[in-house]
């Protein structure tokens, strides 16, 4: 086995390129006889754009293959019935059905239905997959348990025999159903290979690779032994330990060997570092220094969160052609996700056939429902919807409500016909009202039962496929590729083997949904090779850039953290020889250095404010620099991104008093609310109370202390109206009575109370209540004869020509004295004493704090 070491900085496309344009079947043209495999798929693009450039002629190409593809191609040469691939939702329902035949199943009773154990399950088949790469047997698993027994919890250790349970049940049930997984594939290739595995080529170039599973260690050594086969590793953080691991010694190509296209040592390099506050700032940065990139040009996204961002405010300037994006995109970042789950976050808060008003508004004014076609046009359909969030905002005490509640309020619909009218004609508001009839159908009313997995994805699809027709969002240019995505995901959950299955509970066929898509993603195509190319930390491997420009340099995500996505205990891992979070974090490392060492231009931004920091890959960077400069101060190698916000508060222009506003203003009644407003601010006074601008109002779904002050007043002043003008007796204190009041206006003001939060409010109401008759009236007509004169009585006076107005909660002839009463519903009566000691008349800045 011929094995060569290229340096760090080194080229590793250009230097097989150089080796295969040099051959002499490269001067017939034909290069069919060369395989070469890279650990991805990506770098086999750049070699064949490297190999056609050296050439430039036409010729017939290497066989240039991942890893993944090599494996399969062995296999469905071994097996041409090629047995499907496992679907990880395929795998959880296989290892489901382990659980549920097991005496002792994984975590008790916790894990027995279907919803629950799905996650739990695409864990288990992601270790599984792991132990048989490996070749680990099933009795290793439980063998390790004594050697580390005290690093792991007894939980844990029950959790090791259940593994063992699986390992030893689940490829054999894969078996019998017709499938195959990709580490059964690849244990049984890698296995059994010989060398007519690969007889159809007379040269392999195996290149990159890195960390290698157990399973194609194997593979490597039964390519190795025969002739024609070389493996070509590149020099970079951790590779020589990494070699010496695996017993492999490799030749360094060194430049001026002799060796075609050998790399000189990494070149000398620009480094710099970009601190921004956000994510934007240094997407504004990067779009100051992006000038002319070409195909030498990447830009890194270790966080598929800045994707748009740079999309919007970077690359829109460059035009299409200008670019190209190689990354998976998640799934639920998407606006079609973010459509599904506002469905079913309504439909999973709903009461019987009561809608949530918060979830419903937030799910009507999606933009996608909000932009339904009516007659051509979403213009309506947004009108009729904001009318529609006017008079369900209106009251604010309103939760929950009835689609045909909302149908047939008739003033939404008037509302909206007005506002689409054309030349002065409304439209007409019974067809508004039918349309709003036909979006409650499409959306909320698919979505009300399901008999199976099946027909619950089925009318996903449908669904989308109305979105698709019935919306403007297939306008967006992304909204095909994602739809397609979904619709892709929602086939594979139809056509699996948890198909016929049903839940009793709706709500659990949506977390089914939420956890498939948690790790389905959008593919962005990533050929033809144009211009600037924006990658993945993954996609990134064994490529070269000249000018290299990574955003999101961050702890935590460059490179990734978090804990193990895995049932299996670190020290069980370690223990077994599996990939662990250190060894994921020591590939990412070394991927890095090669791509920083090659670079001749290399741009890191980070955002550093206080909730994240910079990456420790920055941080080496930094000290290496201070080392060499002998510095210890890092401040100035790192350029902060600030932002120009003029934060100077200019005092608001003053509105004159035309004649016209000031007859408008003697007109007018005062209340003191209007008063302290004018005292506060006049400007405010003005938009606020003489033009009627007020603040947008929102259903929160919170029970608002204003509202709940309005309906206390409102319950007191029922209960106590029998009472008005005679004086008060004990019998007028009933609790029952009290109780009876309230929740008569508790429901009329916020509907049905018998669950959730509408019944604590309404329990503490009452009780409230019922300690305010006992522990203060009570005890008053023991003092003094009570009797009320008026209740919420509005009184108006004439005062210096303008009209003052008030509410008197109460009016009161206690004894010989009359009391007006103002109820509050807060707490602690200090904060509702006047200090007369801070308190100067004369002087309206002491008002505020005396009162």
């Amino acid at each position: 086995m011929i094995s060569r070491l290229l340096p760090a900085g080194a080229d590793l496309i250009s230097h097989i390129a150089d080796e295969l344009a040099a051959e002499p079947a490269a001067g017939t043209h034909d290069l069919a006889g060369t395989l070469v495999v890279f650990p991805g798929k990506r770098p086999g693009y750049f070699l064949l754009r490297a190999i056609a450039d050296r050439l430039n002629t036409g010729f017939v190409p290497p066989r240039v293959v991942s890893m993944d593809e090599m494996v399969d191609e062995i296999h469905r040469a071994r097996r041409p019935e090629a047995r499907p691939d496992l679907e990880g939702i395929d795998a959880v329902a296989l290892l489901f059905e382990i659980q549920r035949e097991a005496s002792r199943p994984l975590g008790g009773s916790a894990f027995l239905s279907l919803d629950t154990f799905f996650p739990v399950g695409l864990k288990i088949f992601s270790d599984l997959e792991e132990l048989r790469i490996e070749g680990i047997e099933p009795r290793r698993v439980e063998e390790v348990q004594p050697l580390i027994d005290e690093g792991i919890p007894p939980q844990s250790r029950e959790s090791l025999q259940t593994m063992r349970r699986f390992y030893e049940e689940f490829y054999p049930r894969v078996e019998r159903q017709g499938f195959a997984t990709r580490s059964s594939r690849y244990w049984e290739v890698c296995t059994t290979i010989t060398a007519a595995d690969a007889a159809a080529y007379s040269r392999i170039i195996v290149a990159g690779f890195f960390a290698l599973t157990r399973a194609e260690r194997t593979l490597f050594a039964g390519l190795g032994s025969r002739p024609g086969v070389s493996f070509l590793f590149q020099d970079g953080a951790g590779m020589k330990e990494k070699l010496a691991g695996m017993g492999i010694t490799a030749a360094p190509v060194r430049a001026g060997s002799g060796s075609p296209g050998a790399a000189a040592p990494a070149r000398p390099r620009s480094v710099q570092l970009y601190q921004s506050p956000d994510s934007h700032g240094q997407v504004f940065a990067l779009s100051a220094l992006l000038e002319s990139p070409d195909q030498r040009t990447v830009i890194v996204l270790p966080s598929a969160e800045s994707l748009f961002p740079l999309q919007r405010h970077c690359l829109s300037r460059l035009g299409r052609d200008a670019y190209n994006i190689s990354l998976g995109y998640p799934l639920v970042r998407t606006p079609v996700y973010g459509f599904l789950n506002d469905l079913m976050e309504l439909i999973g808060s709903m009461d019987e056939e009561r809608v949530y008003v918060p979830r419903y508004l937030t799910f009507m004014l999606h933009p996608y429902t909000k932009n339904t076609l009516f007659r051509g046009s979403a213009a309506a359909t947004r009108v009729l919807l904001h009318a529609l969030e006017e008079s369900l905002t209106r009251e604010r005490t309103r939760m929950f409500a009835t689609l045909s509640e909302i149908e047939g309020d008739d003033a939404i619909f008037e509302q909206a016909a007005l506002g689409v009218s054309s030349d002065g004609v409304p439209a007409d508001a019974e067809a508004l009202r039918a349309h709003l009839r036909a979006i409650h159908a499409a959306t909320l009313g698919r979505f009300r039962s399901f008999s199976t997995v099946r027909a619950f994805a089925e009318q996903c699809i449908d669904l989308l496929v109305w979105v698709h027709d019935s919306t403007t969002a297939a306008d967006h240019p992304y909204f095909s590729p994602f739809a397609e995505s979904f619709i892709e995901a929602l086939h594979a959950i139809s056509r699996s083997l948890i198909r016929d299955a049903s839940f009793l509970d709706h709500r659990s066929y949506f977390t089914l949904l939420r956890r498939y898509l948690e790790g389905r993603y959008q593919r962005f195509p990533g050929t033809p090779l144009q211009g600037l190319q924006v990658l993945g930390s993954l996609e990134t491997r064994n490529l070269s850039f000249d000018r290299v420009f990574i955003l999101d340099a961050v702890e935590g995500t460059f490179p990734q953290a978090g804990p193990e996505d895995s049932l299996l205990p670190f020290p069980v891992r370690a223990a077994l020889g599996l990939s662990t979070r250190k060894a994921r974090e020591q590939m990412e490392a070394y991927y890095f250095s090669l791509l920083a060492s090659g670079a001749r231009e290399l741009s890191l931004f980070f955002i550093d404010n206080g909730a994240r920091e910079k990456s420790r890959f920055v941080e080496r960077l930094l000290w290496e620099q201070q080392k060499q400069d002998r510095v210890v101060d890092a401040r100035p190698y790192v350029r902060a991104i600030r932002y120009r916000v003029n934060l100077e508060n200019l005092p608001p222009s003053a509105v004159p008093k035309s004649e016209e506003l000031v007859r408008l203003l003697s007109a007018r009644r005062f209340s003191a609310s209007a008063l302290g407003a004018y005292l506060r601010c006049p400007l405010s006074f003005y938009y606020g109370r003489v033009l009627g601008l007020s603040q947008r109002k929102e259903v929160t779904g919170d029970h608002e202390p204003a509202d709940i002050g309005i309906l206390v007043h409102d319950i007191l002043a029922e209960y106590f109206r029998p009472t008005v003008g005679r004086r008060m007796e004990d019998r007028d204190l009933d609790p029952n009575v009290m109780d009876e009041v309230a929740a008569r206006q508790f429901e009329a003001k916020y509907g049905p109370s018998d669950t959730g939060a509408n019944r604590l409010l309404r329990v503490q109401l009452q009780k409230h209540l019922r300690e305010f008759l006992s522990g203060y009236m009570r005890p008053l007509l023991g003092e003094a004869a009570v009797t009320n004169l008026a209740l919420e009585k509005q009184v108006v006076m004439e005062w210096q020509g303008f009209s003052l107005t008030g509410r008197m909660d109460a009016v009161q002839r206690r004894g010989d004295r009359t009391v007006v009463i103002d109820y509050k519903t807060g707490h602690g009566a200090k904060g509702y004493a006047i200090d007369f000691r801070k308190l100067d008349v004369a002087d309206r800045s002491t008002w505020g704090t005396a009162i």
